[in-house]
């Protein structure tokens, strides 16, 4: 499935940028359970649930790492959220680590994770 001109061309802006080091966007509904669950269970398919990636961060099994742990963290950041505030949901995340900084932004079909070099 190609992803609409508009779509592509977000996708090439966000890559342009000196510190990102990839975009992934990955399909919401691939998330099992995509409800907030006390316990949840990100499917553990070959692919991730990856719609489209850019950069040689997300390539491969790299991409498929990456992907898996997002969804492990939209799940339970989600639910975690409906815990303390029913009605509230996730929109954005910014998690820095030593290395690196994701910004995540799911909505209902899709998630889109950016990974960037937070020190450049």
């Amino acid at each position: 499935m190609e992803a609409p001109p508009e779509v592509e061309a977000t996708l090439s802006r966000l890559s342009q940028y000196r510190n990102v080091r990839g975009v992934m966007v990955l399909a919401r509904a691939h998330i099992v359970g995509d409800t907030p669950h006390p316990h949840p269970h990100p499917s553990r398919s070959g692919d991730a649930g990856i719609v489209q990636t850019t950069g040689t961060v997300f390539e491969g099994e790299g991409g498929a790492k990456y992907a898996g742990a997002v969804e492990r963290i939209v799940l339970s950041t989600g639910a975690a959220i409906a815990e303390c505030e029913e009605g509230d949901e996730l929109r954005l995340m910014r998690i820095r680590t030593k290395r690196h900084e994701l910004i995540i932004t799911p909505d209902d079909k899709y998630v889109l994770v950016v990974l960037q070099d937070p020190g450049q």
